[in-house]
């Protein structure tokens, strides 16, 4: 049986530091394609280090430094990622607008909406004021220049020596395709070896966090829960059979603890902790997900690293260790027979035990490639089961099924409001692939 202790520390003292959350979901994004996420950090420096020879203004540089680190986010949603990645661009377009998309659905990042948008149009000798009959924001154009140089530079064994090439390669396409202002000041800074090598040091991340705009600004509870929400939607963005399942287990925790006299505090981090439980799986193929059969024993076995993998990365955040620690443990049953750690009975805490409630729970209401959704009194069968075979805390099923009908609606209600948020950028990432594609949520 396990005990526990309602936590005093007031909602007015919670803070989370912008930067440690802006760099979780980097690394989250690292996992989804170590190459790609090497790739928005170092255009993130090539930007910041030309933004900062220019002397801008506080307000564009933390505009460039956070398009810059999120600029290709919209990728998640397409199957040629690496294509980006090509000097010679394809359709760049398609990314850019789902990754606006996803930015302005949260309040903080949304001022880098529309540079995002925008960071694959040409200058074209001034003709890239607009595009698709809107202004383009001039910063687009140096996060557009500082994509193309971190392209130009991959993979090279001697930067230094083949610095001079990229510098000349870009020279040559001054005015058609870069702006020309932004081009000078690149050129400037080209001369200083410093400002190849800090590209692919060793420390990059260490690099940026020096530079970074973002060093006394906290998040309070309410932006926190914000911030969590939109690492949902990027977690569940990458299949539409998981596309509100980080909402529904969120409402569902959020909703049990309450019945089981979690405080204020703790009910809203644990909500934080079922938006963020599957943060690992950005690590996992989405033709895993997305698989009608089963998988095979080596597969299966990558799957199981996910939930691993999320405490990896939000350990990491100073103030959510709890969060981090209940979000880990959607998998582990009272028996040990779970995973990653296989704890057992009190070395589960309480929100370890609702979090494995509420991901059952709703994974099974949920459609799967293999199996339709069950009806919830089904669910209920399922889980007295698992009750019965000492996987699951007794106390908690109780709870869920004493407020069955309250958190079924509010489980309904969530996972539809996320369908609602992800049905523009679904719509725009299938309709790259086919033109004729229906809607996904009405």
């Amino acid at each position: 049986m396990y005990s526990h202790q309602i936590t005093s520390d007031p909602v007015s003292t919670f803070r989370i530091q912008l930067f440690d959350m802006i760099c979780a979901l980097s690394t989250a994004l690292d996992l989804l394609d170590p190459a790609l996420g090497s790739h928005q950090k170092r255009t993130c420096l090539i930007a910041a280090q030309i933004a900062r020879s220019m002397n801008i203004d506080d307000a564009s540089y933390q505009d460039v430094f956070g398009a810059a680190i999120f600029h290709d986010i919209g990728a998640i949603g397409l199957a040629d990622r690496l294509a980006m990645l090509e000097f010679e661009e394809t359709d760049a377009h398609t990314h850019a607008r789902l990754g606006a998309m996803l930015l302005s659905r949260f309040p903080g990042f949304s001022r880098y909406a529309p540079l995002v948008r925008c960071h694959h149009v040409h200058w074209d000798h001034g003709k890239g004021f607009f595009h698709e009959n809107q202004g383009v924001p001039m910063l687009s154009h140096l996060l557009y220049l500082a994509d193309r140089i971190e392209v130009l530079a991959q993979g090279k064994d001697n930067i230094l020596g083949e610095a001079p090439e990229i510098v000349a390669q870009i020279q040559q396409l001054s005015g058609s395709k870069f702006h020309p202002v932004y081009v000078e000041a690149f050129s400037k800074l080209a001369q200083q070896e410093s400002f190849w090598l800090d590209i692919f040091s060793n420390n990059l991340d260490r690099i940026l966090m020096d530079i970074a705009p973002f060093d006394n600004i906290d998040l309070d509870l309410d932006q926190m829960l914000q911030f969590a929400q939109f690492f949902a939607l990027v977690i569940d963005s990458r299949s539409h059979f998981t596309a509100t399942h980080s909402a529904g287990v969120a409402i569902t925790a959020e909703t049990i603890a309450s019945h089981l006299g979690m405080s204020a505090l703790e009910c809203t981090k644990i909500r934080m902790a079922g938006y963020l439980h599957d943060l690992g799986k950005l690590a996992i193929p989405s033709e895993y997900i997305e698989r009608h059969g089963s998988l095979t024993p080596k597969e299966m076995a990558r799957v199981r690293s996910h939930s691993y993998l999320t405490l990896d990365i939000l350990s990491a955040i100073k103030g959510l260790e709890d969060v981090a620690e209940w979000a880990a443990c959607h998998h582990e049953r009272i028996d040990g027979s779970g995973y990653p750690y296989h704890r057992t009975g009190a070395e589960l805490s309480l929100g370890a035990r609702i979090m494995a409630v509420a991901d059952v729970y709703t994974a099974l209401t949920e459609d799967r490639p293999y199996r339709a959704g069950m009806a919830p009194l089904a669910v209920v069968r399922n889980l007295d089961e698992l009750v019965q075979q000492g996987k699951l805390d007794h106390i908690v099923v109780a709870a869920l099924k004493q407020h069955l009908p309250q958190i079924e609606a509010a489980r309904i209600h969530a996972q539809e409001q996320e369908g609602l948020d992800l049905n523009d950028f679904w719509q725009l990432a299938i309709q790259a692939v086919n033109p004729m594609t229906q809607p996904m949520f009405e």
